[in-house]
């Protein structure tokens, strides 16, 4: 079914939002705000539909010619590199803006006052994690948007440039899943996939460190970090070091502090960069190669590491938290994790969010239990994609500045 229509807004998610002639709510991926598009609607439920666009009747000044062959021939992995790059960051911040009034329900003027820009790392080259599937004829490639279908890449201009040169050497069987990782710091790659593709993938070069054991070291704000190959981190050393300093400006309170907690503190980034001054850290984690990892990052310092769910913690009632500094995975804090932490009780709390939606979702739990928003900084650390990242400062109710 082919319709017309005119977007009014893009949002979460990445698509543009439209109305049919019926009114109904249509969800557009390729389209950009003001533009006339046609769309072929692939599924439609009772309140909305969704399609993609077939053909651009009337484009918008800030649309853009994908540079990248593979997006052409439609790999999903860049769903906005039909946006202009210095209007990306703007969209990204608007979509911030428009989940804290709807879904967080903030009114107008305290979201424009809330929000702010901060900056993007490099348009290409700035992911040093990258995860591929086996093709057809043992190529290596990435999803289409939505489907499971595999475009085959020989290069990719957003990974960083030592994992784009590996992709036309690997032979891979079709549908297995890797995961590669490179260092900055030291041009080191590692390798990791799931143990029933092990004779799956072939043509790594004997300099890849393969498997779980594999390790590299990144260097952020002047610290070496290691990170496991199964461990989570940063898309890049870029954003990791956009992050760190925003952490630091968003809780000044962090230099000098008693406690200080590392939420879903993974490898130990925030922990080791931020709180260096800071008496005493808490670190927490519940997976078993980043917790290793954060053992050997934090050093001699003085800290506690615990190796468990946030939602179980438990502060002492004799070691107040001055500070706590979370970055939750895509669904947020969510109901347990904001009852664990704001039970402690902290001066400021930092959110780190990479979904507009769970920030919103947050906001409204943490506001529930007397913690308030007092800026959110708006970042782009994945350009060409619709994704964004946030860190906002919550301190308690009624001591906003």
């Amino acid at each position: 079914m082919l319709i017309t229509v005119r977007p009014d807004r893009l949002v979460a998610g990445g698509e543009a939002m439209a109305r049919d002639d019926d009114g109904r709510v249509v969800f557009v991926t390729g389209a950009l705000p003001g533009e006339l598009v046609e769309v072929e609607i692939d599924s439609t439920k009772k309140d909305y539909a969704r399609g993609a666009v077939v053909d651009v009747l009337e484009p918008s000044p800030l649309r853009d010619s994908p540079s990248c062959a593979h997006r052409r021939a439609g790999c999903g992995g860049c769903d906005w590199m039909h946006l202009q790059p210095a209007a990306q960051l703007d969209a990204k911040a608007e979509i911030v803006r428009e989940s804290l009034r709807r879904v967080a329900r903030l009114e107008e003027v305290t979201v424009d006052n809330l929000v702010r820009t901060g900056s993007s790392v490099s348009q290409f080259g700035y992911r040093t994690t990258i995860r591929v599937v086996g093709g057809p004829d043992g190529m290596v490639g990435f999803r289409e948007h939505k489907t499971s279908e595999v475009v085959p890449v020989t290069s990719c201009p957003v990974a960083e440039s030592k994992l784009s040169r590996l992709l036309p050497l690997l032979n891979v069987d079709e549908g297995a899943e890797l995961t590669l990782r490179s260092s900055v710091a030291t041009g080191a790659i590692t390798a990791i996939w799931d143990r029933k593709y092990r004779k799956s993938i072939r043509g790594l070069p004997r300099e890849v460190h393969i498997g779980e054991r594999g390790w590299l070291t990144e260097r952020v704000a002047g610290h070496d970090l290691r990170v496991s190959a199964g461990s989570f981190f940063q898309s890049g050393a870029q954003a990791a070091e956009l992050l760190v300093a925003a952490v630091a400006e968003a809780a000044p309170e962090l230099a000098g502090a008693r406690h200080a907690v590392d939420a879903y503190g993974g490898v130990g980034l925030f922990a080791v960069t931020t709180m260096q001054t800071a008496a005493r850290v808490t670190l927490i984690e519940s997976a078993r190669s980043a917790w290793f990892d954060a053992e050997h990052n934090m050093g001699e310092r003085e800290h506690v590491i615990i190796r468990g769910e946030v939602a179980r913690w438990k502060a002492r009632d004799n070691d107040p938290v001055d500070v706590i500094v979370a970055d939750p995975a895509r669904p947020g804090l969510a109901k347990p994790g904001v009852a664990a932490l704001t039970a402690a009780s902290p001066s400021v709390l930092v959110l780190v969010n990479c979904d507009p939606v769970s920030l919103a979702r947050d906001t409204t739990l943490l506001a529930a239990a007397g913690y308030v928003p007092e800026r959110v900084e708006v970042f782009d650390l994945f350009p060409n994609t619709h994704h964004v990242e946030t860190v906002t400062r919550f301190v308690p109710a009624g001591l906003t500045a």
